[in-house]
């Protein structure tokens, strides 16, 4: 009975001994993990930063920054990471004016477009408005607070800007489908001064920017790119209809003047890998003399 019982106690202390090792081993990777992630998100930051001193005057896609690192080991690990330009999206919290907090018809009219785009209902722009703005009364197909306060749980409407992306999930209508068929074209970075850099917009993001704007005259925008300070009005005049650019530079669209050829706003998605165990990180910043982290999120 001593030996059995001897036996027993010595097999769980060993078989605990290797749990606690096991779990210390996954701890110290886990760590490193995070660390490599964090140093491909330093890595992006200084490549964007020299892209700012000595790179073109305009930001496209057939700069450096844009193309994505490609797996690099270091110490025990890899490391890899992407950079987006946010500034090729479209800012949903420019649907209402800044100053007085009510919505821009141009552009609440842009972001319905670009739900046609990707077969998604435009009604559900109308929650995203509510979301926004300042005023209580729900717009045709729209919620305000009264909305939410009757959920479980219940909470507020922002009436005011997105802080981040995945605040969308709170708005009325917006599913995770939903969310997963607009975020890689919609931004909530940036103010009213902030431009679509229409050297990194997506087919749809162009499309999204007049009513006359197809499939056919977006991919002749595409071709004709890179724009520079030099070229941007003379290049994209002759991509599109004299119809559309006048269409665009009407007084009461003005949709010419969302169109820029630089970008402040990037994000940058980040791995690192040691012995099976990955962590990412999403981040988002601000270029400019000193860098401005944004957004910060690990996985």
């Amino acid at each position: 009975m001593v030996l059995l019982l001897l036996t027993v106690l010595i097999l769980e202390v060993d078989f605990q001994t290797r749990a606690d090792l096991r779990a210390a081993g996954n701890f110290r990777d886990d760590l490193r993990a995070f660390y490599l992630a964090r140093s491909a998100v330093t890595a992006g930051q200084a490549l964007l930063k020299d892209d700012l001193l000595h790179g073109a005057s305009y930001d496209a896609l057939d700069e450096l920054w844009a193309y994505p690192f490609p797996e690099y080991p270091l110490g025990d690990g890899t490391l890899t990471a992407a950079i987006t330009d946010e500034s090729g999206k479209i800012n949903l919290n420019l649907l209402v004016d800044p100053q007085n907090g009510k919505k821009v018809d141009a552009r609440v009219e842009q972001l319905r477009r670009l739900f046609d785009l990707l077969q998604l209902d435009r009604k559900w722009v109308d929650p995203l408005v509510d979301w926004l703005d300042k005023d209580t009364d729900p717009l045709p197909f729209g919620a305000e607070n009264e909305t939410y306060q009757r959920l479980d749980p219940p909470y507020s409407s922002q009436d005011g800007p997105f802080d981040t992306l995945e605040e969308l999930h709170m708005v009325k209508g917006i599913t995770d489908e939903v969310y997963r068929k607009i975020a890689p074209y919609v931004t909530v970075y940036g103010g009213p001064n902030d431009k679509i850099n229409i050297n990194t917009a997506d087919t749809s993001v162009l499309q999204s920017l007049d009513e006359g704007i197809d499939e056919t005259t977006a991919r002749r925008i595409i071709e004709n790119r890179p724009f520079g300070n030099e070229n941007v009005a003379t290049k994209f005049r002759n991509s599109v209809s004299e119809a559309i650019y006048n269409h665009m530079v009407d007084k009461d669209v003005r949709s010419i003047d969302w169109v820029g050829y630089q970008s402040k706003l990037f994000s940058i998605t980040a791995e690192g890998k040691v012995n099976g165990i990955r962590k990412i990180i999403h981040a988002v910043v601000r270029r400019g003399n000193k860098m401005e982290l944004l957004y910060f999120k690990v996985e």
